[in-house]
C-alpha cells in the first residue's frame, strides 16, 4: 500500500475551495464536489475522508467539508463533466 500524505491532501483540497470561493454557495460546493469526485483518485478520496472522521477536519474550509460529504453520499456513476459549475438558480 503507498502513502498519502494526507497534509497535501487538505492543502490541494483547500487550493480547489480557495479556486471557487468567489461563486455563491451552492456553485462553491457544487464546484468543490464536482472536481473532488471526477479528478481525485478514489485513493485520494478515501485518504481525505478516513483524515476528515478521525479529526473533524480543523483546517479545511467549510464549503470543502460540505463537497466532501456531498461525493460520500453520492452512489450515481462518475461522469465525466469537465465543466465549470452549473448554474442551480438564481438564488445561490
Amino acid at each position: 500500500m503507498s502513502f498519502i500524505d494526507t497534509e497535501r491532501l487538505v492543502t490541494m483540497a483547500n487550493q480547489i475551495g480557495d479556486f471557487f470561493a468567489p461563486y455563491p454557495h451552492a456553485r462553491r460546493v457544487e464546484g468543490v464536489r464536482n472536481h473532488l469526485r471526477n479528478y481525485w483518485d478514489p485513493r485520494m478520496r478515501e485518504a481525505f475522508f478516513e483524515y476528515l472522521d478521525a479529526t473533524g477536519g480543523p483546517d479545511v474550509h467549510e464549503h470543502v467539508k460540505e463537497a466532501a460529504a456531498l461525493v460520500r453520499a453520492d452512489t450515481a456513476p462518475v461522469r465525466a463533466y469537465a465543466g465549470p459549475p452549473k448554474q442551480l438558480d438564481a438564488t445561490s
